[in-house]
Order: C-alpha cells, then structure tokens, then sequence
C-alpha cells in the first residue's frame, strides 16, 4: 500500500486526473448500467421504450437550446482566456440560458404542430426546459475542472450525481405506480436540477455576477457552424431510436436502447481518456509535435479495441443481465452497434486536431453528411428489414463521417498524424469479428474460451496497458523541455 501511495505521488497533475476521470466515468456508469436492469423490470417494454425516446428528445432539443457551449469553444476559451476564465464561464452562461429562453417559446408557440411529431405532453416539456436552464452551470464547471486536472471535486460529484439521480426515480415509481413514466422523468431530472442549481449560485458568486459581450460574440462565431455537426453528431447514433418508434412500435425503441446501452458501455474508456487527451492534444498542436499525439493515442484505441471486442462477445450475457427475456433478441444488433462506436471514437482523434486548428466547418461537413445519409438509410430500411438494420447502417455511416475528419485533419495539417495503415489493420479485425460473431452466439464455449484468451493477454500485457496512462507524464515533459 506504501509504495501505491508513493508512486501515486510521484505522478504529476495530468496523470492523476486522468486515472480519476477514467474512474469517475466507470463508476458512474457503471451505476447508470446496474439501474438499467431495474428500469427494465419496473417498466413495461412500452413504457421504457417512451422513456427511451423522450430522453433522446431531450438531448436533440438541448443540442440546440443549450447551444454546446460547454465543449469545443469552451476549451478553447480556457486557453485564448487564461486570465479571465471566471468571467467567461458566467458570460457563457448567461448566453446559454437567453438562447433556451428563445428556444422555449418558438416550441411553445409551434407545439400543436410538433406534438404529433415528438409525442411529449407540456408538463414534460417544461421539466426538459427547466434542465437546459439549469444544467449548463454544472457542464461548465466540470469541463474547467477537466481542463485543469483537478480531479478530486470533479470525482465527488460525478459520483453523487449518479447515485441521486435513478435514486430518486425508483423510489418515484415505487411511490406513484399509477403513472410511472412521468415518476421516473421527473424524479430523475428534479434531482439533478436542484444540485445544478448549486453550480449555477457558485459560477454567478465566482464570476462577481460579470459577463462581458466579447465572449458571447466569440462563443456564437465559434459555435454557430458546429451546432449542425453537434447535432448531427447526435442523431447519428440515436436518431434511430426515434425512427424505430414511429416505424415500427414502442417495444422494439426498448429492445434498440437496451442494446445501444450495451454497446455503448465501452465509450467509458474513451470519454475518461478523451477528456484527458484534448488538452494533452491542443499542447502538442501548439508545439507541432504530432508524434507525441500519435504516440499516446493510438495505445489507447488499440485497448478500445479489445474492449468492444470483449463486449461483443458477451452481448447475451450482458443483455441477460440488463434486461429480461423479453429483450433477448436485442443481442443480435449489439455487434454492428459496437462496430460503430469503434470508428465513431476515430472520429475525435481527427476532431480534436481540427477544434484547435479552429477549422469546425470540417467536422460539421462529415458529421452532417454522415448523418443525413444514416437517417436516409434507416427510414428506407427499417420498416422493409426490420429495425437491426439500423445498426448496420449506422456504422456504416460513421465509418464515413471519420473517413471525411481524417482526409480534412490531413488537409489542414499537412500530414496523417497517426499511422493509417494500423488504424486500418485495427479496424479491419473489428469489423470482422462484428460480422461473424452472430454465429457464436449459439456456441458460449467458444466465446468463453476467446474472452479469457483476451483477458490472459491483457494480464500477461498489464504493464504495457498501464503505462497508456504515464504516457501522458513522459511525452507532456518531453514536449516541456523543447
């Protein structure tokens, strides 16, 4: 335990934050992951697959209300803004909260328009505007904490949100059986109001209630071309969610989100280390030491790699455990889901490059066209094919939302950054394996036998997977030092 502690210490800043993030993000969702399964038994099919939908409504409109201010452009306000970062987040802030307000009354103003459409009464509606209001406040406050390597604050509340939040939802279904869809929304989303409302007196305290208009005017012309790729970003992946409902039944949206949400289990490990590599990114950009990016980046989706591969193979299990029999059949869309999560995270590889180089228009091309092809595909497809089809289409189309980031990345910088033909060879085995792993799922044996071979390989490899993380210190002092 002593010595635990003493290489601990010895780590610096980035490489602490980094494990932390990385233990935040399992840890919270991995709770997100054992309430599912409590959600799947408390509701009908019908119910979750309403629930399912609403909540992908809410990241759809909140896209657009809240404006995204808390990614790209807020980064790259902590580096153009070094001095005054207090002042800008409270500014962001409030512009947030007038670009709801707008987006609240143009929905009002249309709703008997839209209602048929989305399928979400007004008092769920105002709870989703209430959220946008409020939620900004505490985005803000973790991505400066992200950007800044303070991890301990940032561990305490990611955890705290993620017990309160289905807390508070089951017990509300528990309690108010007679309507349990409007007891598990506004539950769950009361509760996370009431702690951002926290955040929200705590930046209005730091920042000495100041704005300054030169940062909304920054914020808009940096965001304005990325609020199409943001959404787009979006839909691709759950805009099928939608579809499946109005194409086909509330049952079979339950049966896709419970597969999505197995399948989506792996981006734990790269949001933990994605959120360390932006500023790790935009440090060696600057520098123009693209080797450092590659050198720690392409460890990192090798392990992702794996990881979806270990998912794949355990789809049955793992949708046994999340859900009931009713939703075996799910298992067979999690392979080509996954697949399109692995070339979803190569996308941010590209990305992240283009956000510094303040190059957006890029990634809204890929992104967009990436996702008007996927929901194109899905409306023509499903209701013909059935709604699995959907995960096929839509790792197709991420494939080519990264193919179009990295031929922009190599455009503006001038050269590939990573080694391509790797990624190529990495992908290659993926989407192999995501093609024929349907065929095993009647033979546990053999899919037993391959998980432990892979997880004896990565305890024979475990120092060379752990020393993914102190890349960061080893490259951060070598670029230091030129």
């Amino acid at each position: 335990m002593k010595r635990l502690l003493l290489k601990w210490q010895n780590l610096t800043q980035g490489v602490k934050a980094s494990f932390a993030f990385f233990l935040a993000s399992v840890v919270t969702s991995g709770i997100a992951y054992i309430t599912t399964p409590i959600y799947t038994r408390l509701l009908t099919t019908e119910e979750y697959g309403q629930v399912s939908v609403y909540l992908t409504w809410m990241q759809v409109f909140g896209i657009v209300a809240m404006f995204c201010l808390s990614y790209g452009v807020f980064n790259n306000g902590m580096l153009d803004f070094k001095g005054d970062r207090d002042r800008f987040s409270f500014s962001l802030l409030i512009l947030s909260n007038i670009i709801t307000i707008v987006f609240a009354a143009v929905v009002l103003l249309l709703y008997r328009v839209i209602k048929p459409v989305i399928n979400i009464d007004i008092p769920l509606l105002l709870l989703m505007f209430v959220v946008f209001l409020t939620q900004p406040a505490y985005n803000f406050w973790l991505a400066r904490q992200r950007y800044e390597y303070k991890y301990k604050a940032t561990l305490v509340f990611s955890v705290i949100n993620a017990i309160v939040s289905p807390a508070v939802a089951i017990i509300c279904i528990l309690r108010f059986k007679e309507n349990p869809i409007y007891a598990r929304l506004f539950g769950a989303e009361g509760a996370l109001v009431l702690i951002y409302l926290v955040f929200y007196i705590y930046q209005w305290r730091k920042s000495k209630h100041q704005i300054k208009i030169d940062y909304w005017k920054y914020a808009i012309s940096f965001n304005v071309a990325l609020i199409p790729h943001y959404l787009s970003t979006y839909l691709i992946g759950n805009s099928n969610k939608i579809l499946i409902q109005y194409l086909v039944s509330d049952s079979a949206a339950a049966y896709y989100s419970v597969a999505y949400s197995v399948a989506t289990v792996v981006t734990i490990i790269w949001s933990a280390a994605n959120a360390s590599l932006i500023p790790f990114t935009y440090e060696n950009c600057e520098k123009k030491n693209y080797q450092a990016i590659s050198k720690v980046t392409l460890p990192i989706l090798t392990f992702f790699a794996f990881a979806c591969i270990f998912i794949i193979l355990l789809a049955p299990e793992l949708v046994a455990i999340m859900a009931t029999k009713d939703y075996r059949e799910a298992i067979y869309v999690i392979p080509p889901i996954v697949g399109g999560v692995f070339f979803q995270v190569q996308y941010y590889m590209y990305a992240n490059v283009l956000y510094y180089l303040k190059k957006p228009k890029y990634v809204m091309i890929g992104s967009v066209t990436a996702t008007v092809l996927n929901v194109g595909l899905n409306y023509l497809l499903i209701s013909r094919y059935g709604y699995m089809v959907a995960g096929y289409t839509t790792a197709a189309c991420y494939l080519i939302q990264a193919a179009i980031d990295f031929f922009a990345m190599r455009k503006v910088v001038g050269q590939s950054i990573y080694n391509m033909k790797y990624v190529g060879v990495l992908s290659a085995g993926l989407v192999f394996i995501a093609i024929f792993s349907n065929l095993t799922y009647g033979l546990s044996w053999l899919r037993y036998i391959v998980a432990i071979g892979i997880l004896t390989i990565g305890f024979i490899f475990r120092n060379r997977i752990l020393s993914m993380f102190t890349a960061f210190k080893t490259e951060k002092e070598e670029t230091n030092e030129t």
